[in-house]
């Protein structure tokens, strides 16, 4: 007689509550307050030694949003995924089919974590709408994928001395707060380290490609910690300064020099419309330091605005001279007619010398002659003043101009290119 044999009937896996209280429950003896590899056994000629080795914590950032750069606290704002991936061997599994879980975030209170922190960081919060904006994933060799959301504030020094055509590079630092670097090591993600979105843009900077990994280890008198950092590369742009600042101030001083074209005469006009071209450059340039911190050094916006008050100042000072100049001539001109009383009083009294007073009027007319010449000579004086200054200014303005482009343009520009 033949036996039948049944299949043997497949082992029913666990349920995923079972499963996770047998994975991290306290009869499986997992301890959240001890990191993993804490004490791994190996055999080594047949003997038992003891082993701590670090745990490796791989990390990469997903870049949602990035702007907030503020020059007068010197920090920046961004929104951002922070990815940290571990292998914990207490978490490994074969009896769950699947070959990862996403578990919900309340699960991370059972679970160690890596002590991670923004040594730079000023403030951040985390996202909790419409829930906590957190990720627990767990792979059957034991590995964990931890991700949350977070947005930051991060310090980040600048020189300004090139602005507004600077460029500036951001740091963020991502350390570890209490386990030195025998228990945690922090390393980027091979492959996609910083990944940005695709339509992220800047107001005023331009975000380049590139960024620099690298590793900015930290030693206190408590140890040595883990820490590293990636670099933000960013290029100002300077359209809103152009319209704002650079034309403006640019039309102020040719509007000065409009006075040059003036007859010297129009006193009102002149002295109002050098007055009103200097004050209109103090306020812009006021404007152009508002907001921006009080540094020790001279910006490329300070010798900008430093030297278009001067040339308006100077055309003040222009018509100064001219006026003076010109007002030579009618001192002489008050001279003429006190020797022309002082004739006619001469004429009167030595009417009874003929020969007297022919001589008198003789040598009257050759000083009133002089007098007039040198009228005339201050006039021109006063006039040739002018006309030299309607080529003298331009001319200056204009050298001004192709050095201070070519200076912060070209020069800088190419030298900060070479650092970065």
């Amino acid at each position: 007689m033949f036996e039948m044999k049944l299949p043997s009937r497949a082992a029913k896996p666990p349920s995923p509550s079972d499963f996770l209280d047998k994975l991290m429950g306290r009869t499986s003896g997992y301890d959240a307050r001890i990191r993993p590899n804490f004490k791994v056994q190996r055999l080594t000629d047949g003997l038992h030694k003891w082993e701590r080795p670090p745990v490796n914590v791989t990390c990469n950032i997903f870049i949602n949003s990035f702007g907030s750069i503020t020059e007068t606290t010197m920090d920046y704002r961004l929104n951002v995924f922070l990815r940290q991936q571990w292998n914990d061997p207490r978490l490994a599994y074969k009896e769950y089919p699947d070959d990862s879980l996403d578990l919900d975030p309340s699960m991370l209170d059972s679970i160690w974590k890596p002590d991670l922190f923004f040594a730079n960081e000023k403030g951040a919060n985390f996202h909790e709408v419409t829930t906590d904006n957190k990720l627990l994933r767990i792979f059957q060799n034991g590995n964990v994928l931890y991700s949350i959301r977070l947005t930051l504030t991060l310090s980040c020094p600048m020189d300004l001395k090139n602005f507004p055509m600077d460029s500036q590079t951001c740091t963020m630092q991502l350390e570890s707060f209490g386990y030195t670097m025998n228990d945690l090591i922090f390393e980027w993600l091979n492959v996609g380290a910083v990944q940005v979105a695709d339509d992220l843009t800047l107001p005023q900077f331009v975000l380049k490609e590139e960024q620099g990994l690298g590793y900015c280890t930290k030693h206190y008198n408590t140890g040595k910690f883990t820490c590293i950092e990636v670099n933000f590369y960013l290029e100002r742009q300077m359209g809103y300064y152009l319209i704002q600042m650079y034309i403006p101030s640019l039309l102020t001083v040719i509007l000065s020099w409009v006075s040059f074209w003036i007859n010297m005469d129009a006193a009102p006009a002149r002295v109002g419309l050098g007055i009103t071209t200097v004050l209109t450059m103090t306020t812009q340039s006021s404007g152009s330091r508002a907001s921006l911190p009080k540094v020790s050094y001279v910006k490329a916006i300070d010798i900008w605005m430093a030297v278009c008050l001067l040339f308006v100042f100077a055309a003040l000072l222009e018509y100064a001279a001219v006026n003076f100049v010109s007002r030579q001539h009618k001192e002489f001109f008050r001279l003429r007619r006190k020797l022309k009383e002082q004739q006619r009083q001469r004429t009167v009294r030595f009417e009874a010398h003929p020969g007297c007073v022919v001589a008198a009027n003789c040598l009257m007319n050759a000083v009133c002659l002089m007098i007039t010449f040198k009228v005339l000579r201050f006039v021109d004086r006063a006039k040739r003043i002018d006309t030299i200054s309607r080529a003298v200014f331009p001319m200056s303005f204009l050298m001004f101009n192709v050095l201070y482009w070519l200076t912060y343009k070209v020069l800088r520009h190419e030298d900060l290119h070479a650092t970065m």
